[in-house]
């Protein structure tokens, strides 16, 4: 480029030539620092932060070992490193700065690895096994492609490298909820150093990406989550396979593996003991994807969440048969779903000119038909005849053809008018599941809903459809066993505060002789344990193990993914704590799934083992109590030895105690 400037006047020239050299030198292309100026749209890939502070900068630089590409196991050992969640600012922890026991301290130490080193794992046939290394490196390092290659025995045996699902960890905002104010725990009462950040600001590594490369900012930790599932029919023995990596600024890395799968198989998830009842929430999926609500694109996508509940054995279908049964009151005098994303009516009640009623079940058929199909078979809970807030007013809503709109209408609890409204509808509703062959999966169903509320209705139901009341699901407390012939129990419940008037363990023990289903169930409370987006990750795996020691056939939570908001990576807190009302994320493909979730699956796993080899009766009585003793101990995971679940396995396999 060519700039002629011709002027008498020295001063005036020399003036603008100063001005176009500023003007040239601010169009040419930044030279940008490691961290300071890295490009919004790229660092955000894998965490919400633009920068971290310099001072945070140098922490990281100096506990970083090599000027090469750090890896590294998280905890050290392969077989555990999924039980924490890696720090994105890799900083050396000190008791100084956590009140802590030294061994969880130590499983934030980086202790690279490298070729030499050979990675260890072991599992039992169909069932899979979550282990993760961690990269950082004090430069950016771009296009990281991490792959796994076959495993091959001595034997001949063969597991494909497409058995290993490769993911990257996500980390999204630490944020406070609502809740904090009244009931749940703050969030830094609750984590320990698996949060990262410092206040600057605070992240947490929990959705598990899968993308075919990734960029790791410099002075930042990217974990791989690597998930192998081991085939059904794989021959009994030793294998060996490699991990590799690549990128752009340093050389390939390849990492000797070896995996062992032992002779012993778990069911597939469809035939799992465990009962899991989670509750999905199919328009937040359309509000998330920005999808018209029952169109293909979203029939396609609630599939394939509803798959991902199969592939953990989930058993039961949640249906919606008024609007938004979970809604409170909120900002000005109105009424908004507990949840960001309210649930819509599958049902739609519609009052005629002549004062009489329809319903429209063809939404509520599809889904359940779908769901059926999918696999998710055991029951199909309704919700509800009973509102959230128990103590104020009820409400139906319905479409008034008269008037031609959406009506919502409110009762007090004994209003007539509002028992001939259900009543009706309950005898329609009968009439069409008795039409589908649905009727005797179909249950009643109500979320921690106060013995005397759920009392309030019995008439209702004598009147409408009297053989629902043989088939009451409650989530509540234990004084509702009477009614329920399935129940839930609140964690609480079975500790000794809450456990007095009478033990919980009678009130197990005549419930499966009379072969009534019960689960415990996990909320906002309490602390620990629990599997909010903060929690310690080992928790996820702990919560099966408790159903085994609280002698219930499984667990219950009220929400699979009941979002804050259409994009909870970056909005990840509506009202409750973080992550109680959602373990998956949304994807444009379908649910994105997170570290909780997979260790929620490797505990039902260890819960099938456990049942599996108690039934065959090659494990006595005392080891199988001191299995459950050790998995359980300490149930607070900043404290949890992350050996307590591979231990507890080995004794289950060898039937002998294990110091």
């Amino acid at each position: 480029m060519k700039i002629l400037i011709k002027m008498k006047d020295g001063k005036v020239a020399k003036s603008i030539l100063v001005v176009l050299i500023v003007l040239i030198i601010s169009c040419q292309p930044k030279k940008k620092n490691n961290t300071d100026e890295l490009d919004a749209e790229i660092a955000q890939t894998m965490d919400p932060i633009n920068r971290i502070p310099e001072w945070l900068q140098f922490e990281i630089e100096n506990n970083l070992p090599s000027e090469d590409l750090n890896v590294w196991v998280p905890t050290g050992d392969l077989q555990t490193s999924s039980m924490i969640r890696v720090p994105r600012f890799p900083v050396k922890y000190t008791k100084e700065r956590f009140e802590s026991t030294p061994y969880s301290l130590d499983r934030f130490k980086i202790n690279l690895i490298d070729e030499t080193t050979n990675l260890k794992l072991s599992g039992v046939k169909n069932e899979q096994i979550s282990v993760q290394i961690a990269i950082a490196a004090k430069k950016n390092v771009n296009n990281l492609r991490v792959d796994v290659s076959d495993f091959l025995s001595e034997s001949g045996g063969h597991i494909a490298g497409r058995n290993v699902q490769i993911r990257y960890v996500k980390y999204v905002p630490v944020q406070r909820a609502r809740s904090e104010l009244s009931w749940t725990l703050k969030p830094e009462e609750i984590y320990g150093p698996e949060v990262s950040g410092f206040g600057s600001p605070d992240i947490v590594g929990d959705p598990l990406v899968e993308v075919s490369e990734v960029y790791v900012p410099a002075f930042r930790a990217q974990p791989v989550w690597f998930t192998v599932s081991i085939p059904k029919d794989a021959k009994s023995g030793i294998y060996k396979g490699t991990i590799s990596m690549v990128s752009k600024e340093f050389p390939k890395k390849e990492i000797p593996i070896t995996l062992e799968v032992l002779d012993k198989e778990i069911p597939d998830a469809k035939d799992y003991k465990f009962f899991l009842d989670l509750w999905l929430n199919p328009n937040a999926i359309a509000v998330a994807n920005n999808i018209e609500l029952w169109s293909e694109k979203h029939w396609d996508l609630v599939e394939k969440y509803m798959d991902d509940l199969v592939s953990r054995g989930a058993k039961t279908i949640t249906t919606t048969i008024t609007h938004d049964p979970w809604k409170i009151e909120w900002i000005d005098n109105t009424r908004h779903s507990q949840t960001g994303i309210g649930y819509t009516p599958m049902i739609q009640w519609k009052l005629l000119k002549d004062n009489t009623w329809t319903y429209d079940y063809s939404i509520f058929d599809k889904y359940v038909t779908l769901a059926l199909n999918t696999g998710l078979r055991e029951r199909i809970d309704v919700f509800s005849l009973t509102p959230f807030e128990w103590g104020g007013k009820r409400y139906v809503t319905y479409f008034d053809e008269e008037k031609g709109e959406i009506i919502e209408e409110d009762f007090e609890p004994s209003d007539e008018k509002y028992e001939a409204l259900w009543i009706a509808f309950l005898k329609d509703f009968e009439v069409h599941l008795k039409s589908k062959g649905w009727f005797e999966k179909t249950y009643l169903s109500f979320d921690e809903s106060p013995k005397d509320v759920i009392e309030s209705i019995l008439k209702i139901v004598k009147l409408g459809a009297p053989d629902f009341l043989n088939r009451f699901s409650i989530a509540g407390k234990p004084h509702t066993s009477s009614l329920a012939q399935s129940l839930s129990i609140f964690y609480l419940h079975f500790t000794s505060e809450f456990n007095k008037e009478k033990p919980v363990e009678d009130l197990l023990r005549e419930r499966k002789e009379s072969d009534k289903t019960t689960t415990v169930y996990l909320c906002g409370e309490p602390a620990y344990p629990n599997t909010f987006t903060y929690s310690p990750a080992i928790e996820s795996q702990l919560i099966p193990w408790l159903a085994l020691k609280m002698k219930t056939d499984g667990y219950l939570r009220w929400a699979y993914n009941s979002w804050s908001d259409k994009d909870p990576f970056n909005n990840p807190v509506f009202n409750f704590i973080q992550g109680d009302d959602y373990y998956v994320y949304p994807g444009e493909d379908g649910p994105v799934s997170s570290i909780r979730w997979e260790l929620m699956k490797e505990g039902i796993e260890d819960y099938e083992l456990y049942k599996i080899l108690e039934e065959q009766g090659n494990v006595s009585e005392e080891v199988l109590q001191n299995v459950i003793e050790l998995a359980t101990r300490n149930e607070n995971g900043k404290f949890k030895s992350i050996y307590d679940f591979i231990k507890a396995r080995q004794m289950l396999l060898q039937n002998e105690n294990v110091e």
